[in-house]
């Protein structure tokens, strides 16, 4: 890269600073991701600061166990049709659903959460869904409904968690209520960059604005807690663990 001085017109100088913000959070997240038990981290350091929220994997699971993401949510929200799926394939309601314009407007790494309807007994993501995902980038999506397709999916390589799998398709049963506005993820409330961490435990949802204490809230509590497990690990008995903890930093007691 050049180091040459130039001009800088108002328009560069407006974008610097949230070039840099993109780049702080990229630094952040690749912290994040390195974390153990990711999700469990960032649920303790939310309860810490009384912020965000965490949805176990009874309610948003995975379909593929071993897979973690972690990135700046955009979101979707879908309301359900009225009438029958074949009157609505005849009025042309619901024939194209939003999950393409969704994955149009993201980043690469941004996760899609997808807000549908209750019951979760219609799919809005299938393998076609899946594809159109990882074209434009996306690190996974979360999607509090149902999915379908599940082992084209899993294929694909995809990370998807979901509340159910459904062989339902939601074309002529859903439309597009909105794209790029706050939603609700199993009753939990999303806001379009808000930060999506997804592993074998669940979904934590960071707000955005909250990122940087989030993240050096886990990291230091993930160095202390492989600490403690070394200091298990090396003992022979409770009575000799406890006596080399008396030793350690009040801070290990914590964990």
């Amino acid at each position: 890269m050049s180091q040459q001085s130039s001009p800088v017109s108002p328009t560069t100088a407006r974008q610097e600073p949230a070039m840099a913000t993109h780049r702080d959070r990229a630094a952040l997240l690749a912290s994040l991701l390195q974390v153990s038990d990711a999700s469990c981290a960032v649920s303790d350091a939310l309860d810490q600061l009384g912020v965000g929220a965490a949805i176990g994997a009874g309610i948003l699971a995975p379909l593929r166990r071993g897979q973690r993401i972690c990135g700046p949510a955009v979101t979707l929200r879908y309301r359900r049709l009225t009438g029958e799926v074949v009157d609505n394939r005849a009025d042309g309601l619901g024939a194209r659903l939003g999950d393409r314009d969704l994955y149009s407007t993201a980043r690469p790494g941004d996760v899609a959460v997808f807000d549908c309807p209750a019951p979760a007994d219609t799919a809005v993501v299938g393998a076609l869904s899946a594809q159109w995902a990882l074209l434009a980038g996306l690190a996974g999506c979360v999607v509090g409904g149902a999915v379908r397709d599940s082992v084209s999916i899993i294929d694909s390589g995809l990370p998807v968690w979901s509340m159910a799998r459904a062989p339902q398709a939601a074309r002529f049963r859903y439309a597009t209520e909105s794209i790029g506005e706050p939603v609700r993820l199993a009753g939990r409330l999303v806001h379009p960059g808000d930060i999506i961490v997804a592993d074998d435990d669940g979904v934590a949802v960071i707000p955005a604005d909250m990122l940087f204490d989030v993240v050096t809230i886990c990291v230091e509590a993930d160095r202390i807690e492989h600490e403690l497990l070394a200091q298990l690990r090396s003992s022979d008995s409770i009575a000799e663990l406890m006596r080399k903890l008396r030793q350690r930093p009040v801070s290990v007691f914590d964990r």
